[in-house]
């Protein structure tokens, strides 16, 4: 016999990723046009290929990841793929609401103005995810 849900089940479940993923699109969204980075770039004093990195994008997947880990090690600990509410947070919400994907877009533009720009930003992403997902899930052990 399969484990795969009933189709009343299987359209509560899309249906839960459907409506977190619009949330968490919509959130993203919200913040992106509230963003104000060009005094942080002025504050800073940051030009050239820094003076394009979405900053508050980058922020914005950091939190995502601290928080979803967060669920993850917390509330959401128990593993079942028929899960409704992690359905809808993790994979729904948080995927929606991070886009590491429109981050590494933004490496394209970068790396006509300094290929070493974009290889520090690649890597500073991929380093603060992994923080971000440490502290996320050291956050519920304590």
């Amino acid at each position: 016999m399969s484990n795969t849900p009933r189709p009343h089940v299987m359209a509560a479940l899309l249906g839960a990723v459907a409506i977190g993923g619009a949330a968490g699109t919509l959130l993203r969204d919200l913040a992106l046009k509230l963003d104000t980075t060009s005094w942080y770039i002025s504050v800073v004093g940051a030009h050239g290929w820094a003076s394009r990195v979405p900053w508050v994008l980058a922020l914005i997947n950091l939190l995502g990841v601290y928080f979803a880990t967060f669920a993850l090690r917390g509330p959401l600990v128990r593993h079942d793929p028929n899960n409704v509410t992690r359905l809808f947070v993790i994979t729904g919400f948080f995927g929606g609401f991070t886009s590491y994907s429109s981050l590494y877009v933004a490496l394209g533009a970068i790396w006509h103005i300094s290929a070493s720009g974009a290889l520090l930003t690649a890597l500073l992403a991929v380093l603060s995810g992994i923080l971000a997902a440490w502290l996320g899930a050291r956050s519920w052990s304590q």
